[in-house]
């Protein structure tokens, strides 16, 4: 996709590039997701449905675009009746290829050095504690190996589509499915991640003194003390589930997190897999799925884990992967491929991630929450009508918006036992 960016944007007099890639069948490729523009507008910006900026020529209106980000903006030319996502004045050039393998090298190098660190740290850098080497694996992950899947899976893309009209498609497609996926507020889910943001706040720092800067910074980057001690009040600890009968902690686990780079890993997660979510199946689903997959994973982790603490949302955030995974295999044709990318992505670096940090990652609650979040999927997803169509039943949307009211109970249930 192009940069949202760009300072001056060519505006071109014809009828706008993007015009024949919109059609009727699916909700984000029609033409009526664009709202009229006042008949008298030739060239405009607006921000929001109030604020719009006209002018006289073209040549204004390249400058007045300059330094502003087009993703927020929509814009308005003559030859048009609508206005439309600003990010489309820029018309990819065909003929040359999207992604060249050689962006990977940057990631590529970072994949060994720092898998190098983690796999042979010298004997004079601390890397040796748990910790330590975990905090090492996510930031692997998250600015080595993501990015690195990530390119060669998009090259790989580009050897296989040689389609004249590629770049055009693939850029068209990707800013109707993300102007689409902007309509739908997501303030639960937002909600969501905020509770986890507070909850971890509150590990940190919740019944423990204040020390000194250098130990607060420890404590919110790699998980202090407090962290620890909020894992054996509120976590899942094995023994006080199965001999004290504390069977909340299935629930109460999935909302809490180890580390600060643990709790970004799994916010940056569901954030992304959530939105699409939400836009196929509605925040209902979205719901039950997560609570599902964060009971089915500590399940599996009481069973296969041989009896370590577990922490993290991890398992509602593979059991949302797994939903989406059967998505993208019944309605293939569904999603746009930039986002079947991104899920092919997500799916590779969990599978990676589980294999090098298999002593310290619960794999088994990773496996279980996928597990459940695809047989849901299997069960409740369509397959004779488009998804992003279907009506869930009122049983269903009931159990979901039950779902999300359980995950705010086992909030504060852990911040009162955090606190008092």
């Amino acid at each position: 996709m192009a940069s949202p960016h760009e300072s001056s944007p060519p505006v071109d007099p014809r009828k706008p590039w993007f015009v024949p890639y919109l059609d009727e069948s699916k909700p984000w490729r029609s033409r009526s997701r664009f709202p009229l523009k006042p008949e008298d507008t030739a060239f405009a910006v607006r921000e929001g449905k109030d604020s719009m900026v006209t002018y006289p020529t073209p040549e204004a209106f390249e400058e007045g675009l300059q330094g502003k980000s087009l993703l927020e903006r929509q814009a308005a030319v003559p030859h048009y009746d609508r206005w439309f996502p600003a990010i489309l004045l820029l018309e990819p050039r065909e003929g040359e290829s999207t992604h060249k393998l050689t962006e990977g090298l940057g990631a590529l190098a970072i994949c060994v050095i720092l898998g190098w660190l983690y796999f042979a740290p010298p004997k004079q850098w601390p890397i040796a504690g748990m910790e330590s080497r975990m905090l090492l694996l996510v930031i692997l992950m998250m600015f080595g190996v993501m990015p690195l899947c990530g390119h060669v899976i998009r090259w790989w893309e580009d050897v296989r589509d040689r389609s004249p009209d590629r770049n055009k498609r693939r850029q068209a497609e990707l800013v109707f499915f993300d102007h689409w996926l902007r309509s739908f507020p997501c303030l639960v889910l937002k909600g969501a991640l905020a509770l986890l943001g507070l909850l971890y706040l509150l590990q940190v720092f919740g019944g423990v003194p204040k020390g000194s800067l250098g130990q607060i910074l420890t404590n919110v980057l790699a998980g202090g003390g407090g962290v620890r001690r909020s894992v054996f009040e509120a976590a899942l600890v094995p023994s006080r589930v199965l001999q004290q009968g504390e069977w909340w902690r299935l629930v109460t686990a999935g909302v809490m997190h180890g580390s600060l780079l643990h709790i970004l890993f799994n916010g940056s997660a569901l954030y992304f897999l959530g939105r699409v979510t939400t836009a196929m199946v509605g925040t209902a689903f979205l719901g039950l799925t997560l609570l599902s997959s964060i009971v089915g994973g500590s399940l599996a982790s009481l069973w296969l884990s041989g009896g370590r603490p577990s922490v993290g949302a991890s398992g509602g955030v593979m059991g949302v992967l797994g939903l989406l995974t059967v998505i993208l295999v019944l309605h293939r044709a569904g999603i746009p491929r930039p986002y079947k990318i991104n899920l092919l992505q997500a799916i590779l670096v969990m599978a990676i991630f589980g294999a090098l940090g298999a002593q310290f990652i619960d794999n088994a609650a990773h496996a279980g929450g996928f597990l459940v979040g695809g047989l849901l999927g299997i069960v409740f997803v369509p397959r004779s009508e488009r998804v992003w169509e279907h009506t869930p039943s009122q049983l269903i949307t009931a159990l979901g918006w039950g779902s999300w009211g359980v995950l705010l109970l086992a909030g504060a249930h852990v911040t009162r036992l955090l606190l008092y």
